[in-house]
């Protein structure tokens, strides 16, 4: 859904023809493409910077060479979460569709701590705590140990390390946490 629903591509003033673009509108998540948005006019910036209008939510998309702003959500959405896990779910979900990967992976490590709560760990334990609860009580099969251990391995490293996590280890996160939630 958009910011605005009733906003349409044609209702955007002195729109302009620009090249051709397919892409995923971060606000709708419609697979979509179009050649009307704005197009910047100043020295010394190519043709790869413009803004798209989507023409089913209107809303628009800055383009600056292959990086889109807003981005795409990554992960499926997943319905009957308990709140606890929810919110943070999307939390994570929508941090990565603004590049925030370091973000990414330290909320995913407080979703395993939540779903742990929700299924009997005492509150207020360490992570790794959380973790043996989980596989100790059948929630994350044994062979996904390896798995939940780069979880606790990153989380580390994005907590005490100076560099930013990139977007693949958010998607492997990500893609770990998904298939825990719709298996439990």
């Amino acid at each position: 859904m958009g910011m605005n629903n009733n906003i349409e591509q044609k209702d955007w003033a002195d729109l302009v023809e620009l090249p051709s673009f397919s892409y995923t509108c971060g606000y709708c998540g419609s697979d979509t493409g179009t050649n009307k948005g704005y197009r910047i006019n100043s020295v010394g910036v190519t043709n790869d910077v413009a803004i798209y209008i989507c023409p089913i939510c209107g809303c628009p998309t800055y383009k600056e060479d292959e990086v889109l702003v807003p981005g795409t959500t990554y992960g499926e959405e997943i319905i009957n979460l308990p709140d606890s896990v929810s919110s943070i779910y999307d939390e994570a979900r929508n941090s990565y569709r603004v590049g925030a990967y370091t973000g990414v992976i330290l909320i995913c490590r407080k979703i395993l701590a939540n779903v742990a709560v929700y299924y009997g760990a005492k509150d207020g334990q360490s992570f790794v705590k959380y973790i043996d609860y989980l596989i100790e009580n059948g929630y994350v099969p044994e062979k996904s140990k390896e798995w939940i251990d780069e979880i606790r391995l990153e989380g580390n490293s994005a907590t005490h390390n100076q560099t930013s996590k990139n977007k693949d280890d958010a998607q492997k996160i990500l893609d770990f946490v998904q298939m825990l939630l719709l298996i439990n």
